[in-house]
């Protein structure tokens, strides 16, 4: 069959007159039968892998900061159409993945503090309904939502990172993304989870606070962490409520018997072992303090009395230790 039998065959193209200063598309050398495939599937396939292409370049910090940008979107005329319930869940959500703090994510509404607890704290469907929060957040969630934003999935992008980090580990290159196996460190006590303590309440969560500003670090992902460091856990798992609740003490002793204190212990000196860094000032002098007690005290976090003599007034250093002067 002749090529010009096949022309008939393509997709329709217009008339010449319309193609004239268009670069003429050309068959394959040696296509002349009607049967053979032409080129038109590949050139539409091209643009969808540049699009997947260019998504796939976009990093999990471009994805936060669009998401949480100021929309300058109206919604008054619009009807609330999801419960205080649904609503609580986004904003837990919101906060539990990292992608926005607290405090931050107040100023974005214009809600303070508390009033943002308050409505976090009820539980019916509806229970809410009549604080600024609900219409406040409500307007801030749908903004994003008309702008076709969608929140960012922290977790699935930390598991493709995480798996690029293997990749990049089996072929022997080194990744730029933070991250240490600490999995083959054991310390002595781990298994009864009795690891001697030798950090501070307050120390510990310094720690905490700084490894939560790494890039792709959540409070999600960490209390899953610090959960996998107890052998013999008594809860089920630890929720971003008691690590907030741990943040939020502030002295020596403040939830030390808390578990996430302890577990935040066995986890930053495990990953100080693996890192190969060497033990800070502070912890050489907290060993000397409580290494005869068998470590820092976990029992007494500051709630309860303490005896003194008449014309004592105790005091607590920053090492959490009691010190009894006259006044």
């Amino acid at each position: 069959m002749s090529t010009s039998s096949h022309v008939p065959a393509r997709p329709v193209l217009g008339d010449a007159s319309k193609r004239a200063n268009q670069t003429p598309i050309l068959p394959p050398p040696g296509l002349k039968a009607a049967g053979q495939p032409d080129i038109a599937p590949a050139v539409r396939s091209a643009p969808k892998t540049s699009s997947k292409k260019r998504k796939s370049e976009t990093s999990l910090d471009d994805e936060i900061a669009a998401y949480k940008q100021h929309l300058d979107i109206s919604t008054d005329n619009l009807d609330i159409d999801i419960t205080c319930n649904q609503l609580r869940g986004k904003i837990n959500k919101l906060l539990d993945n990292g992608i926005m703090k607290k405090g931050e994510f107040c100023r974005a509404i214009g809600c303070n503090a508390n009033s943002v607890n308050t409505f976090l704290s009820k539980r019916g469907s509806m229970e809410g309904e009549f604080s600024s929060v609900y219409t406040n957040a409500w307007s801030w969630f749908k903004q994003r939502e008309l702008a076709g934003l969608k929140m960012p999935n922290t977790k699935k992008r930390q598991k493709t990172e995480a798996a690029a980090v293997a990749s990049a580990s089996n072929s022997g290159a080194t990744s730029s993304i933070p991250g240490i196996d600490i999995s083959s460190v054991q310390l002595p006590g781990e298994e009864t989870d009795s690891v001697p303590v030798y950090d501070t309440c307050d120390e510990i969560r310094k720690k905490i606070n700084a490894h939560l500003q790494t890039p792709g670090v959540t409070a999600a992902q960490f209390c899953r962490d610090i959960y996998a460091q107890l052998k013999q856990p008594k809860v089920k798992s630890f929720q971003s409520k008691q690590l907030s609740d741990f943040r939020g003490k502030k002295g020596p002793t403040a939830g030390c018997t808390s578990l996430v204190f302890y577990a935040a212990y066995v986890y930053f000196e495990k990953k100080r072992i693996a890192e190969g860094k060497p033990k800070s000032q502070h912890r050489v002098n907290m060993e000397k303090i409580w290494a005869k007690e068998g470590g820092f005290d976990r029992e007494h976090d500051g709630r309860h009395g303490v005896w003194v003599m008449a014309g004592e007034r105790p005091s607590m250093d920053q090492y959490g230790q009691y010190h009894f002067g006259r006044f």
